[in-house]
């Protein structure tokens, strides 16, 4: 088992997932002089939900982007951006020097949270309470590593059980015939292996309009909860990220075969 993280790693970890967000906030901006400043900061990532402006837990119902306090630090890192519009490393340090004392007063509360796994029916899975207008023959679910410390790609049964759980749910409650998701991880092999060869032969392009969401940005964290430096080098590196989420589905009969291989979660990916 890998040791749990600390309060200190905690708080590394926010650091440095918000300058990672303050580097690409730039960069992004750079890039499409469309947007605003505020654009970017409320709907391409998410520092608010890491400050103490947020109230709730880590998936806040409120957004908060209106409360004078967010505004103040809002128009102090747009101050930043524009003194240091030549010098992203410059902006980067001082723009993550305004939203700091937030952070730090969140820190701890945020390291005890654990609200994200709330509402979480079969373990490592997230079904929707609704089936989607949009496609109402699936039951689009959501991921979240529920075995941290370790990670739930290390544990094949209890995958296995998770699915299964999950297909009995959508065939008996929802009356549906297929699952499906979007998330980075439909563009990582080993995350692919999972299932049948038909959600391969689903899967929808990469969308590269990043969002603020986890479906973009989970890739950072680890399976520990800590920073992923790996991947936050990459960006920095290529100006992309690792992994973008891309969209896929397959039937329950399908799945139901899949995970009813004896070497299911151990096999090589391909």
């Amino acid at each position: 088992m890998n040791p749990v993280k600390t309060l200190s790693e905690h708080r590394e970890y926010l650091y440095e997932i918000v300058k990672l967000k303050l580097f690409f906030a730039y960069h992004w901006l750079k890039a499409h002089p469309e947007e605003t400043f505020s654009d970017v900061l409320r709907k391409r990532i998410d520092i608010i939900r890491k400050t103490d402006i947020n109230e709730e837990g880590l998936n806040p119902v409120n957004s908060y982007f209106d409360t004078p306090a967010w505004l103040e630090l809002e128009a102090d890192a747009e101050k930043q951006y524009h003194h240091y519009s030549d010098d992203p490393e410059a902006f980067e340090a001082a723009a993550f020097e305004v939203f700091r004392p937030s952070i730090d007063a969140r820190c701890e509360r945020d390291f005890l949270d654990r609200s994200a796994f709330k509402g979480y029916q079969c373990g490592f899975l997230r079904h929707n309470l609704e089936v989607s207008k949009d496609y109402p023959n699936m039951l689009i679910f959501h991921i979240a590593n529920a075995k941290a410390p370790d990670s739930f790609f290390d544990f094949p049964d209890y995958m296995r059980d998770c699915f299964k759980q999950l297909l009995d749910i959508a065939e008996n409650e929802f009356k549906v015939s297929e699952i499906a998701t979007g998330t980075w991880l439909n563009s990582v092999p080993k995350w692919l292996a999972l299932f049948p060869e038909e959600w391969q032969a689903n899967l929808q392009p990469p969308k590269t309009d990043v969002q603020w969401h986890y479906g973009f940005w989970g890739q950072f964290i680890t399976a520990r909860g800590t920073f992923n430096y790996k991947y936050g080098s990459i960006l920095r590196k290529t100006g992309k990220l690792p992994f973008y989420p891309r969209f896929s589905h397959c039937s329950i009969q399908a799945m139901r075969m899949k995970i009813a291989e004896p070497d299911f979660g151990c096999q090589k990916a391909k």
